[in-house]
């Protein structure tokens, strides 16, 4: 495979957008080593497919020579990052980042090469900056500026506050492209603002500019936008027969943006699956080979072997899988009627799914098919509560 193709995968394949294209392209084909950011905010403990868009990315950096740099945000995510949020986040405590950030680096580590990995806690300045820097920092943008991103705007015509401390996230993460001399990098289409903050600062502070290269949010299991908030997500922990059977749920549409954005093939390498898409092949066997592909990147071709047989197995003999390939369910209550569980669940969208799932008996709770909407289901902080829908999908339920 030639470097040309390769650079040329690297710019084009599932990347929505390049700042500056040209320049970028300069860069790589120059023979520099750049120094490639990428920064992640320890806000939850997982790590799901949807994060790693980007890292799959940094490792086609890391394969061409780039020197990745990954910055853990233990001091931003205590702030939080509200761009694709309708309201403010609550602030985490440090311990709560840390103890967050523990499992990255094992669940990075199936993707990156870990020797060669450049790692920062932002809390390693941030920490430092004192107030007087804050002031010098705030003053390279406007509060206009700053209002014109969508979500601000539709929060202040709606009336719904907006604190300061909001403003203080996009200039946080510009601050760290300082710290680490960024050449490149990397994030979601939701971190636009975010992203050229970076380059505002470098300006100021007379650095070369960083190029962006940004990505789209890719959508989970039941459609919207993967969110470890939604439940939606196939984690990178999940073991090959739970992220088999997650990857088997997602809609048919979504295989091809999958084949695109959550594996390495190159591009020329996914045509062939296209155009089986655009065949009469049962979708069905083309996800079959999307999640072989899949599983297999992050445990090995065995268990990815096994975890279409575990799949064939639960749908075809319509076993129960054993409970440590349940996914668990916390829900803050003792007791809730079984159609809002079923939609807690993302089972069922709409009163009318929730309808139509009863009435066709696809609905067991702990092994009995029950038909009733409004069943009380009684939760326990010990004893789990499986819900079942179909020949797929299983959910153990808690009382937190």
């Amino acid at each position: 495979m030639t470097q040309e193709i390769l650079i040329q995968n690297l710019l084009e394949k599932g990347v929505s957008r390049v700042i500056d294209r040209e320049h970028m392209e300069k860069q790589l084909t120059s023979g520099k080593k750049l120094r490639i950011k990428f920064g992640i905010d320890p806000t939850a403990p997982v790590v799901h497919i949807g994060h790693a868009v980007p890292i799959l990315k940094l490792r086609a950096f890391q394969e061409l020579g780039h020197q990745i740099v990954l910055i853990i945000g233990d001091a931003t995510a205590q702030v939080g990052d509200t761009s694709d949020k309708d309201a403010e986040r609550p602030m985490l405590k440090r311990e709560e980042t840390r103890k967050n950030a523990e499992n990255y680096l094992a669940q990075f580590g199936k993707i990156l090469d870990l020797e060669k990995l450049e790692v920062h806690y932002n809390s390693e300045w941030m920490d430092t900056t004192n107030f007087n820097t804050v002031g010098e920092l705030a003053k390279n943008f406007s509060v206009a500026e700053m209002l014109d991103r969508d979500n601000f705007s539709k929060r202040y015509n709606g009336g719904i506050r907006i604190s300061l401390q909001e403003f203080l996230y996009p200039i946080m993460q510009g601050w760290d492209s300082v710290q680490v001399k960024a050449d490149v990098e990397l994030g979601g289409n939701d971190q636009y603002f975010n992203l050229l903050a970076g380059r505002t600062l470098q300006e100021a502070y007379g650095q070369e500019k960083q190029d962006i290269m940004m990505f789209n949010l890719i959508e989970g299991t039941d459609g919207r936008k993967m969110s470890k908030t939604y439940k939606n997500f196939i984690g990178l922990s999940d073991t090959p027969n739970q992220m088999f059977v997650k990857i088997m749920e997602i809609k048919d549409e979504l295989i091809l943006p999958y084949f695109v954005h959550c594996t390495t093939l190159l591009l020329s390498e996914i045509e062939p699956y296209k155009a089986r898409l655009l065949s009469d092949e049962n979708p069905k066997y083309i996800k079959m080979d999307l999640a072989h592909i899949i599983v297999s990147l992050y445990h090995g071709e065995a268990a990815a072997i096994a975890g279409k047989m575990y799949f064939e197995k639960v749908l075809t003999d319509g076993i129960v899988p054993s409970e440590d390939e349940i996914e668990k369910i916390y829900l803050s209550v003792s007791e809730m009627e079984l159609w809002n569980i079923l939609k807690e669940l993302k089972f069922c969208a709409t009163t009318g799914d929730v309808r139509n799932a009863l009435s066709g008996g696809s609905v067991r709770v702990n092994g009995t098919v029950v038909s009733d909407a409004k069943m009380t289901i009684f939760l326990s902080s010990e004893k789990g509560t499986l819900v079942q829908m179909g020949k797929k999908k299983f959910r153990n339920i808690f009382a937190k």
